[in-house]
């Protein structure tokens, strides 16, 4: 089965969060400050990179040996979908770019009961991870519980400000959102394949309602929409508009190794029914209704 683009950039970014989770971890359990953890993320994510370009060579090479056309189509091509409808294109596109401005940019977040910033710039001042305190800035006295410790967001955050030099408030409340909220968009740009094979028009209109969708459904504060655009840089963000909709999608397509990838990655950035998720609770009941069809169609052979 060949990638798409959007497949390659989401499971990416799920190893990136993979790879800071090592690092975060070895950074705990090996008693490392913050900047050994960097430094650690930073190689990892080098020799991910490094990975990425040999794969992409050969498989590239190999592309170019196979005469004819690809065995497998994953929908019709960007361009061929601007050419043939640019008018719903661009209103999505100029949507979606409204909704990174306003909400991101010209916003404070919904910031209540939310001690992300604090706990990234304490991990900064600090050089240390989940020691001190957000709160009083003085040593944690009982510790913290490890439910909370292996969380990555926090620790993330604060390499991607060390790289970059920008300001916490920025990273939690404006880029880290931001990513999030593409990543939404990909994910069900794949829904969008799956559900209206070689259907660019259909395909181009579900895109345009699911924007439309996130922007006028902030009318809770359960909605995907209100945690994209006033909680986008908490996990259960991640979880609840990545995760478990690329999880399920995965399912239908039987490609469990991206569904375990999806699994993984939901217990490095939110504590769910003591780690074993709603993406793993997802993954279980598509298999469920998987064996009893199987069942039944037995049976009915029989």
């Amino acid at each position: 089965m060949q990638k798409s683009i959007a497949d390659k950039i989401i499971i990416s970014i799920i190893l990136v969060l993979g790879l800071a989770e090592v690092a975060h971890l070895a950074a705990l359990f090996l008693h490392l400050s913050f900047s050994m953890c960097a430094v650690v993320f930073t190689v990892l994510l080098l020799g991910l990179a490094l990975f990425g370009i040999v794969k992409f060579v050969l498989e590239h090479r190999k592309v170019k040996n196979v005469k004819g056309s690809i065995a497998e189509k994953t929908g019709t091509p960007a361009k061929t979908l601007l050419y043939l409808y640019p008018f719903w294109i661009l209103l999505t596109g100029g949507l979606i770019v409204f909704q990174i401005i306003w909400n991101y940019w010209m916003h404070i977040p919904y910031i209540s009961n939310d001690i992300t910033a604090e706990t990234v710039q304490t991990m900064l001042c600090s050089d240390s991870i989940y020691n001190i305190n957000p709160l009083t800035g003085q040593a944690f006295t009982a510790g913290m519980p490890m439910r909370l410790k292996i969380l990555v967001l926090p620790t993330l955050c604060a390499v991607f400000c060390k790289w970059t030099g920008l300001s916490v408030i920025t990273v939690c409340y404006s880029i880290i959102p931001m990513i999030i909220l593409l990543l939404s968009y990909l994910v069900y740009s794949r829904w969008a394949v799956y559900l209206f094979p070689n259907e660019g028009r259909k395909q181009v209109l579900f895109m345009f309602f699911v924007a439309v969708i996130y922007q006028f459904g902030c009318y809770s504060s359960v909605m995907d929409s209100f945690l994209l655009f006033f909680r986008g840089g908490h996990g259960e963000t991640l979880r609840t508009c990545v995760l478990l909709p690329y999880a399920l999608l995965c399912c239908l397509q039987k490609d469990w190794k991206k569904a375990v990838l999806c699994v993984l990655a939901e217990a490095c950035v939110v504590w769910t029914f003591y780690g074993l998720g709603w993406t793993a609770l997802t993954i279980g009941v598509v298999c469920g209704i998987s064996l009893i069809k199987t069942m039944i169609d037995r049976r009915k052979k029989v």
